[in-house]
């Protein structure tokens, strides 16, 4: 038999939202710096709200959950700034899952113009990273009116993307993958050939990639 050490975690504010909001002060004040020289009590605080979003998620509380999804997920994503000394912060968590959980949340309660709001402010944050759940979720959740106008949202907005703005190139990559998703392989070839300077001449096979 062996003596395991459990951690309980309770909220030291009001709720769950000041209390991530005091957290992200903390940490950008420094309070997790090497964090996993300190037996990764910062990374722990990080599952363990992840962990009470998923209950509010679970229990239809869709505005706590996205609210409180969107303040951590937006905290941790950004490349620029390593506030717990960790290579990738990222991939020790299950950051799929709370894509699809923040956009289902997200495709409820906004309109398709909020809704495509969200969706630029996640392409800018997120840079380098990409989840495939945040285009499944759209293509699934969304009505097929609310996906035509989303689309063409979209479309508007991908001619002001350059070369150099790396973030946005998920607009391309949406188009892409709309495309796959309507099983339209005419567009799909179109949009590799118009966009291939930024998607590469191989893009045009993966049409048949699951």
């Amino acid at each position: 038999m062996k003596i395991v050490k459990t951690y309980a975690y309770e909220l030291s504010e009001k709720t769950l939202e000041k209390d991530i909001d005091k957290f992200i002060r903390d940490a950008k004040k420094g309070a997790y710096q090497f964090d996993y020289k300190y037996n990764q009590e910062g990374l722990k605080i990080i599952k363990a709200y992840f962990r009470m979003i998923e209950i509010e998620f679970k229990n239809k509380n869709c505005e706590v959950a996205r609210t409180c999804y969107k303040k951590l997920m937006f905290f941790l994503l950004p490349i620029d700034y390593n506030y717990f000394d960790y290579e990738d912060i990222v991939g020790k968590l299950n950051f799929e899952k709370f894509i699809a959980n923040y956009f289902i949340c997200s495709v409820k309660l906004c309109s398709v113009e909020e809704l495509f709001k969200e969706y630029s402010d996640y392409l800018k944050i997120k840079k380098e990273y990409y989840f495939e759940a945040a285009h499944k979720i759209l293509f699934t959740n969304l009505t097929e009116d609310a996906l035509r106008r989303f689309t063409s949202l979209v479309e508007k907005e991908v001619g002001n993307v350059k070369e150099k703005d790396y973030a946005f190139y998920d607009y391309i990559y949406y188009l892409l993958d709309v495309a796959k998703f309507r099983k339209d392989k005419d567009t799909y070839g179109r949009l590799c050939e118009k966009y291939e300077k930024i998607v590469g001449e191989e893009q045009k096979e993966a049409f048949d990639e699951k």
